[in-house]
């Protein structure tokens, strides 16, 4: 007989139902504090409950979230190895053991970086104008799935699994080619638990990380560590990429130099069983023209937009356009990292022409003026009036808001212009100062430290640059004579000043 709870006479199935659909924590906790018949359906069923909850805070790929946050990497000569790779695989038991806080947390955060590497992923081949990842639900399962699958397997089998081979035991290659046969027999049963097209999914999602690595290491000068950034694992990859650097990588990776030298059981760490398997599965390689291996992802992708609109040069992973400006330039303030260029509100007047960076003034001035801005949307708001209010220079005549540019020529761009639009603003507020007839290229446009205990020079400095604008070209055709400005100022005002302090 179906028991009835307190004053709304709910049968406890339904209860639990209402209890399952909670939208959060906080809603469950809101909801157990109400009345005591509820808390007591939960406590009979709280599993059911919080898994409920989890997978809608979470999504879709919730159980392979979890059980890549409850995994366990057997070692190389466990001899349970068959049996944990069989657990490795199966998603039926991880719902049978309620979930901890820090597990709860561990799959949040790796979610986050999940969501990053699908934005990631959108942007280079499906919308170059978007930030956000576009695909459909349906497509972004899939991706997630891939991912999760392929972290699953760096996990089952990490760098740390295989130590380093010392040069004077290479020469008994035979041993080591047997064990390497061995170990690629055990990726292959980890990797023949999933379906076909669970394994195609799983290589576009490498051919993406792939080149998302030739374009981060491009600038490093260790050659070689691309092959070892797919088994470091998608993670330390996504960092890479943050900051442009190696890194965090060479943080997680112990011995890099020599592993990348030689380590034979990283070697086709992943194509080879995977290819294995899908020969076995008597899978057929598509011949189109028009195929890309992504569209096992998505069959909307297409190998469009991959050049600078401007300077020709194959785009990477950073592309900047109207829709992007502002994302792009907050989205590295998110990482722990440093990116390799930023754009933020203190650091954006370095993009300032020549020694226009140097002039305390108007550093100061831009600074104050993007700071105003809601939603930290400056760079949208510059460029948007450089475009708008006609202040290009003729050289960019044929410029135009929607090109996709590579980070060097949007650099380019936003230098030569930015003082033209902090000249166009301060011509707005009143009238603007004599031209300084070396403009932004003058020497004098030092900064003026108040802490410096240097009156004289500081005084002078801010003397000038209060009495020229030097948001100009420079038009003078001499060069700038320094000592002979800094002798005359120090005359009429009878002070000494020391020239090694300019």
């Amino acid at each position: 007989m179906e028991r009835l709870t307190g004053l709304l006479r709910l049968p406890d199935d339904i209860i639990s139902q209402i209890l399952q659909y909670s939208p959060s924590y906080s809603t469950l906790l809101s909801t157990l504090l109400t009345t005591k018949s509820f808390y007591r359906v939960f406590q009979a069923h709280p599993n059911s409950i919080l898994h409920a909850i989890n997978f809608r805070e979470i999504g879709p790929s919730y159980p392979l979230s979890l059980r890549r946050v409850r995994y366990m990497a057997p070692v190389l000569d466990c001899e349970d190895a068959d049996r944990l790779l069989a657990q490795a695989v199966s998603t039926d038991v991880i719902c049978d053991f309620p979930i901890t806080r820090e597990e709860r947390k561990e799959m949040k955060e790796m979610e986050d970086k999940v969501t990053q590497l699908e934005d990631l992923f959108s942007f280079r081949y499906l919308d170059r104008t978007s930030v956000s990842s576009q695909l459909t639900p349906e497509e972004s399962w899939r991706f997630r799935r891939a991912l999760h699958h392929l972290t699953l397997y760096t996990c089952e089998f990490p760098t740390s699994r295989y130590p380093y081979i010392e040069e004077n035991d290479r020469f008994t290659e035979t041993e080591i080619q047997v064990q390497v046969r061995q170990e690629n027999r055990r990726r292959i049963t980890f990797l023949s638990d999933f379906s076909a097209e669970e394994l195609l999914e799983i290589s576009a999602v490498l051919f993406f990380l792939e080149e998302l690595g030739v374009y981060v290491f491009s600038r490093t000068g260790l050659d070689g560590i691309r092959a070892i950034a797919i088994p470091a694992g998608p993670e330390i990859l996504l960092a890479c990429h943050y900051c442009i650097s190696d890194h965090p990588i060479r943080q997680h990776v112990k011995d890099i130099e020599k592993i990348v030298a030689y380590h034979p059981f990283l070697e086709s760490y992943i194509w080879t069983p995977l290819l294995e398997v899908l020969k076995q599965r008597e899978f057929r390689e598509e011949t189109e023209s028009d195929y890309f291996p992504w569209n096992f992802i998505s069959n909307r992708i297409h190998q469009s937009d991959t050049q600078c609109h401007q300077c020709k040069d194959e785009l990477g992973f950073d592309v900047w356009t109207r829709k992007t400006w502002t994302p792009l330039a907050t989205r590295y303030r998110q990482s722990i990292y440093l990116p390799h260029r930023a754009y933020t509100i203190t650091s954006v007047c370095l993009s300032m022409k020549d020694r226009l960076m140097l002039n305390g003034l108007e550093s100061e001035y831009l600074r104050s003026a993007i700071g105003n801005f809601e939603n930290d949307d400056y760079l949208t708001r510059i460029l948007g009036d450089i475009y708008d209010y006609d202040l290009k220079l003729d050289a960019f005549a044929d410029w135009d808001k929607d090109d996709l540019l590579c980070e060097d020529c949007f650099e380019r761009f936003l230098t030569e212009h930015l003082h033209l639009w902090i000249r166009y603003n301060r011509s707005l507020e009143g009238e603007i100062a004599k031209d300084c007839p070396y403009g932004y290229r003058c020497k004098l446009q030092g900064r003026y430290d108040p802490t410096a205990g240097k009156a004289s020079i500081r005084g002078f400095l801010k003397e000038h640059q209060e009495s020229f604008n030097h948001l100009c070209a420079p038009i003078a055709q001499d060069t700038q004579d320094v000592a002979l400005l800094i002798h005359e100022y120090s005359v009429a005002n009878q002070v000494v000043i020391d020239l090694s302090s300019v």
